[in-house]
């Protein structure tokens, strides 16, 4: 008898549990979180709705309305673009670029052209890969690293220019890597190698003339003092230093009475007398 009483009680407790679940869905379903850097897009039964959600909690229609949620922080797109340049080289530019939607947009955005997602493949890369194209066809290849700064503000502004139409916002762009072919890599290797010899080169060239130029002055310099000495010293100052240099000996020689010293003219005249 027991059992008959507790039959009934078990779909009564189901029915409850369901009441409950369809109760606490629908009360869940008429709110929705809008997170920071985010701004909500409403829609009612799948119709965009003006306007936008801003960060916080906000009441929506359950089941009749939904909200895509999109992201209004800067968020960075990265792409490799092939260009020839101006003299025909094949150059592969990376770039990095960022980028964020204007809040006050995000409907129309997603209205016209979807998610992040379908903004990125549909917008975002086309810009950045017709914007590279452009810009590198202006350039010699070479050129192209030299003007590196040049370069990339070109680029911006290009991809600045293509985005603006679509209430995008460029932060900024930068080119990570410039990536030219083997053949032409080793051209520029091989000219900056010729360029450096030939720095090497012409100051070595420089040092010589600078080393030709002191010996010419010392030789110059010797020559002068040589003149002078030559004006300055006459037969007067000879013997006055020959004086002053002699130790008080006359020089010896071996004659026939043995060692006797040599007198000279002096002696000599003497020895006549």
């Amino acid at each position: 008898m027991d059992l008959q009483m507790n039959m009934p009680n078990k779909p009564r407790a189901v029915g409850i549990a369901v009441v409950v679940f369809l109760a606490f869905t629908i009360v869940a379903g008429g709110f929705v979180t809008v997170g920071p850097g985010q701004r909500g897009v409403l829609m009612t039964w799948g119709a965009v709705q003006a306007g936008v959600l801003d960060p916080g909690l906000h009441l929506k229609i359950p089941f009749a309305q939904s909200v895509a949620k999109m992201d209004v922080q800067v968020q960075n797109s990265q792409a490799a673009e092939t260009a020839a340049s101006l003299d025909l080289q094949d150059v592969t530019t990376t770039v990095a670029t960022n980028w964020h939607i204007l809040p006050p947009d995000a409907e129309w955005v997603y209205q016209r052209i979807g998610n992040e997602a379908a903004l990125v493949e549909k917008i975002i890369k086309p810009a950045i890969s017709n914007s590279v194209k452009a810009v590198t066809a202006r350039y010699n290849a070479e050129d192209l690293i030299t003007h590196r700064d040049q370069v990339r503000g070109e680029i911006e502004a290009q991809i600045t220019s293509e985005l603006k139409p679509y209430r995008l916002v460029v932060d900024s762009v930068n080119i990570t890597d410039f990536h030219f072919s083997t053949q032409y890599a080793q051209a520029i290797e091989q000219k900056q190698v010729a360029q450096q010899r030939a720095q090497q080169a012409q100051y070595e060239l420089q040092q010589a003339k600078v080393v030709a130029e002191q010996k010419i002055v010392e030789a110059h310099a010797q020559a002068e003092a040589q003149k002078l000495l030559q004006e300055t010293i006459t037969p007067e100052i000879i013997q006055q230093q020959a004086v002053a240099k002699w130790d008080g000996h006359l020089p010896e020689v071996l004659g026939s009475s043995g060692v006797m010293p040599f007198l000279g003219n002096l002696g000599a005249a003497k020895l006549e007398r």
